[in-house]
């Protein structure tokens, strides 16, 4: 299969993403030589290192399956839905279906618009991008909340994807009764004992 630009971008990203795992000291020549590297020889990393479906899984296939590290926000029966490793703003997210097919089902639309309500709700931001697109053949759903300062995409740090992750994930507490107004109000009418008028 012939790789497109949008496909030989998005496998460089993932293999950018993974710069952490190599010593410190090969991690910028590393960049250097996947940033130079063209859509052929893109292609044929990927068949040498065994990330096709063909000798092997596709990083779809693998991150849906857990057998690669990634950052789960929510989940349905057919697909997944994850951080993105290098986002372009916070909150930016992937919905991968679990299996390999042609086409974006309902249960994948389904779980990508309760994410980006999520994120609306969690985040604030002006709108949620929505764009249906592949990797490797393997087709997803990327969300992109919009806050109007986004630039460039930039690798985050695990600490970084942890915290959002559960950010996200985490339900929002039991539901406060009483404001702290109406608490002072309560104490000041119950239980302020009243004094008897002194008498001189």
């Amino acid at each position: 299969m012939a790789f497109t630009d949008e496909d030989a971008a998005k496998i460089k990203e993932h293999l950018l993403g993974q710069l952490e795992n190599f010593p410190e000291d090969k991690r910028k020549q590393i960049k250097e030589q996947i940033n130079s590297m063209t859509n052929e020889q893109v292609e044929n990393f990927v068949e040498q290192n065994k990330l096709t479906h063909l000798n092997g899984q596709c990083i779809l296939c693998s991150i849906a399956k857990g057998e690669n590290k990634s950052y789960k926000i929510a989940e349905n029966d057919s697909n997944i839905a994850i951080l993105e490793i290098n986002p372009l703003s916070k909150g930016h997210s992937l919905i991968i279906p679990i299996d390999h097919k042609d086409g974006i089902s309902e249960a994948t639309k389904e779980l990508a618009k309760e994410v980006s309500e999520k994120l609306k709700e969690k985040f604030s931001p002006k709108a949620v991008e929505s764009k249906e697109t592949s990797i490797m053949d393997h087709p997803l759903i990327e969300l992109t909340p919009i806050y109007g300062d986004e630039t460039e995409k930039k690798q985050a740090t695990e600490e970084e994807l942890e915290s959002l992750q559960k950010e996200i994930t985490e339900e929002e507490g039991p539901e406060i009764k009483n404001t702290p107004e109406e608490i002072v109000e309560e104490i000041t009418e119950e239980e302020i004992p009243k004094l008897k008028p002194r008498i001189p």
